[in-house]
């Protein structure tokens, strides 16, 4: 079994851009861990923990400069597509099964780390992680038109019968709630475009809780975040039982995916750092981060896309700036949860429809299609199996057809 890297940073050389570039990422991870917890079935808070335990833990055991970990919109959807079945989501129920899962999934990650499987599962085919993600993107998108049109819909048995459940509810759309969701995708949209370097999320939730304190869009109907605990996470111990173990093959997926996705990230930094980024060791320090964070009640984590890109561009040297954004996640857990009270449901519903938009890779897929066509249709054929026969079966459909597609040498 490898040994875990020592954390080491020259502080002559990195302090000042490192900490420019935590508070940046730190500022940016707040909004997006806050809807993806929502995202998942989950308070928001809990995504706060699930950012803050896992940075400082990654930031001392993880190899990639540059890989910014924390909840993401694919693992909280695929958290709440294993889970909701068992226990209403947000209920005590459902976030002690959130807590056992992270510590399954976490537990396979070292697994994987310790049996040096980091290097094999850093190769999967693109086409197998692209068609899940597309699915995955469908699903989260559709996931939130009832909280931006204010309504609450019964979850139906399929994403088909969920969309034809909300196209029949749209006479029935809240207005001020309908026009905080579609302002908010216009301003977020429209600010990526002409202002990409402008924190317009932020400026976004800000701007929306104050009016919604101004006012008083609770008394008319508005869905906001409401309370929640200020303070340090507490150290909980999830409570086991033997029907748990049928949520395995979730954890089992949860682990793949996010293996492969935070490793994606790493590997495409890996040129830009002075260290060799090392798969093995990172697979088992994102195990840890799981593994301890869900003691503390945190959301699942994994690499983000968006954040580790924007750590390598704002000048991140080393993962001592994950440790400045712990910081600023902290601060906010202390002493911003008040804030936090008054932000509308639906802008947080737009925030996640606008990061789930940049999941679908519109240029890979046309490039794939007219160069590779043999991965283009095992791309299609997992989007469509995700789609409709489950997240789960979804990414075995995709990792067969890969499998068969080498030893076939349809792919290369």
């Amino acid at each position: 079994m490898e040994q875990f890297p020592k954390f080491s940073f020259a502080l002559k050389k990195i302090y000042l851009s490192d900490i420019l570039a935590g508070i940046t990422i730190g500022i940016v991870a707040i909004p997006q861990a806050m809807a993806f917890s929502l995202l998942a079935g989950l308070p928001p808070i809990y995504g706060l923990y699930g950012t803050f335990i896992p940075l400082l833990i990654y930031a001392l055991l993880g190899t990639s400069a540059f890989l910014s970990v924390g909840p993401v919109s694919v693992i909280s959807i695929f958290v709440l597509m294993s889970l909701q079945d068992l226990a209403s989501p947000f209920s005590s129920e459902y976030i002690n099964l959130v807590m056992v899962l992270g510590i399954m999934v976490g537990g396979l990650q070292i697994l994987f780390g310790s049996l040096r499987l980091g290097k094999f599962i850093a190769y999967l085919p693109k086409s197998v992680v692209s068609g899940f993600v597309q699915a995955a993107a469908l699903v989260i998108i559709i996931s939130q038109l009832p909280q931006g049109f204010g309504f609450v819909l019964e979850k139906q048995d399929g994403l088909l019968a969920d969309l034809m459940l909300i196209i029949q509810h749209l006479p029935k759309y809240h207005g001020i709630t309908f026009l905080l969701f579609l302002s908010s995708l216009i301003l977020l949209f429209g600010g990526v475009l002409f202002y990409p370097n402008f924190p317009t999320s932020i400026v976004l939730l800000l701007f929306s809780g104050v009016i919604a304190f101004a006012f008083n869009l609770e008394e008319q109907q508005v869905a906001l975040i409401g309370e929640i605990p200020n303070g340090l996470p507490s150290f909980i111990v999830p409570q086991f039982y033997q029907e748990q173990w049928q949520i395995f093959p979730s954890a089992f997926g949860i682990a793949f995916i996010a293996s492969v996705g935070s490793f994606v990230m790493a590997k495409s930094l890996e040129k830009e750092q002075h260290s060799p980024w090392q798969p093995n060791r990172d697979m088992l320090a994102l195990g840890v981060s799981k593994v301890v964070g869900s003691f503390f009640g945190g959301l699942l984590s994994a690499g983000s896309f968006n954040r580790s890109i924007l750590s390598y561009k704002v000048g991140t040297k080393s993962q001592f700036s994950s440790i400045v954004a712990a910081l600023v996640i902290l601060f906010t857990m202390l002493f911003l949860t008040q804030v936090i009270y008054y932000l509308p449901q639906s802008v947080i519903a737009a925030i996640i429809v606008y990061s789930a938009y940049f999941l679908f890779d519109f240029k890979g897929i046309k490039n794939m299609i007219l160069h590779d066509k043999p991965n283009a249709v095992i791309l299609l054929l997992t989007m469509t199996a995700t789609l409709s026969l489950g997240f789960i079966e979804g990414i075995f459909v995709g990792v067969f057809l890969a499998v068969l597609g080498r030893q076939l040498k349809w792919i290369n």
